[in-house]
């Protein structure tokens, strides 16, 4: 609903009725409109955390576990797109809960973060550069892919883009 509708526009006993319990019980549980929807941020960031390391076990290669963060994080939200919304209004987030949520995040960011240095250490790739920033150029550019071409484009196909942007950039041949 706070994706549907926006924070402001949602009212407890909307989220209330459509969950089928008492405001009262909504209130016990969440103590206010605040931590209900932290809950659901912080929530949903770690469902697809722990999805995406799963699927790292699995994968072997640099470009196999970026592929697999990439796959993880942007199915996740083009199939939740409310969730999505949900993310970039954190502000409406209770600072206990923005905590919360920042350390999830940075958690996601560390998980990239090693990959690379990992293969910066071997020779894979450039051996100076931020592996933090790298990370954070990553996750921006899943972002600007969805909030921007969702509709226009197939999701492989974002998938795939995006992680061959970042490995191999964009240059041809000269």
């Amino acid at each position: 609903m706070f994706g549907e509708k926006g924070f402001e526009q949602v009212l407890t006993d909307e989220v209330a009725l459509r969950a089928g319990v008492g405001k009262g019980s909504l209130y016990r549980q969440f103590g206010s409109k605040e931590e209900l929807y932290a809950a659901a941020v912080i929530e949903g960031f770690t469902q697809l955390r722990n999805q995406i390391e799963a699927a790292l076990a699995e994968a072997h290669s640099d470009e196999e576990r970026l592929t697999a963060i990439v796959h993880h994080a942007m199915t996740y939200f083009w199939n939740r797109r409310q969730f999505f919304m949900l993310l970039h209004d954190h502000t409406k987030l209770p600072r206990s809960q923005e905590v919360q949520y920042r350390k999830e995040r940075r958690h996601l960011v560390h998980i990239i973060s090693r990959i690379l240095c990992e293969a910066g250490s071997e020779g894979r790739v450039r051996r100076d550069l931020d592996f933090d920033l790298l990370a954070e150029c990553l996750l921006g550019m899943m972002r600007g892919v969805q909030r921007y071409k969702r509709d226009q484009i197939a999701l492989d196909d974002a998938i795939q883009s995006i992680v061959s942007l970042f490995l191999h950039g964009c240059a041809g041949a000269l």
